[in-house]
């Protein structure tokens, strides 16, 4: 069977995500088709690759990653196929598959080009390619050599004596606030120090929680969570509606969050 998987900016009230499957089911037999997430802010091309970056190496061998994010028809526009650890991700050349594949090796690159597929039809594009793939045609035969891959503009933790800082990149449906700051980072520069974790709004955190659960109900607190990244949270439990660290705090992407170290 055949896993293909979607991420995209297109909703989930209009048709085009239905659209865009229908190319997929015409020319696969029996595909399982998951989607990542419809509702990337559109034209959002970080928070895009942020997802797939985070589930794609659940997925097993052979699957092939589809992203329409910024893959909108346009003058110069390429569209790629690139191969990382046995798996396949197709997208514009915009600087997403390099995020997504971050410090991963890439084995294949190549630009689509498949005769008798109108390059501007990008589900008919995505779909054949996708197609050739999952049927065991080589990533080779699916156009020209890529030349070079666009990457992101993405800004990274900063280092200095007695601080890490760094800022939200993804706020999620519970309003969790996901920070560029990793664990690893952390453990690196700590060297035993205390940690408190200040926010925009001069809010004070004096402890980064390893596990959720363990965050009082309606509490403010900093957590790891399970990609070893800094994370803003408030505690919930009994099932009582309680508001994310988003709106309790004020925060947002691109709003600085710092680790200070004493």
């Amino acid at each position: 069977m055949a896993v293909i998987t979607l991420t995209s900016d297109f909703g989930l009230r209009d048709t085009t995500v239905a659209l865009a499957k229908s190319r997929f089911i015409r020319r696969i037999a029996a595909p399982l088709l998951v989607d990542i997430s419809h509702l990337v802010e559109p034209y959002n091309l970080t928070e895009a690759a942020f997802m797939l970056r985070r589930t794609h190496q659940e997925f097993p061998a052979g699957s092939v990653h589809c992203v329409f994010v910024g893959s909108a028809p346009k003058e110069g526009i390429e569209y790629i196929c690139l191969r990382s650890a046995g798996q396949f991700f197709i997208a514009a050349n915009n600087g997403i598959l390099t995020s997504v594949l971050r410090g991963k090796k890439i084995t294949g690159a190549r630009v689509l080009d498949i005769r008798g597929i109108d390059p501007s039809d990008v589900f008919d594009l995505f779909a054949a390619a996708t197609a050739h793939l999952t049927e065991g045609g080589k990533l080779e035969m699916l156009g020209p050599a890529l030349t070079k891959v666009k990457n992101l503009k993405e800004s990274q933790p900063a280092v200095s004596q007695h601080a890490i800082s760094g800022h939200i990149v993804y706020v999620d449906h519970l309003g969790t606030c996901v920070t560029n700051i990793s664990k690893a980072l952390y453990a690196t520069h700590q060297q035993g120090r205390r940690a408190t974790v200040e926010t925009v709004r001069n809010r004070s955190i004096p402890k980064i929680y390893e596990r959720r659960a363990d965050v009082p109900q309606s509490a403010i607190a900093a957590h790891w969570d399970e990609y070893g990244m800094l994370c803003v949270i408030v505690g919930k439990s009994g099932g009582e509606h309680i508001k994310g660290s988003n709106q309790l705090l004020g925060l947002k992407i691109n709003d600085w969050v710092r680790i200070d170290l004493v």
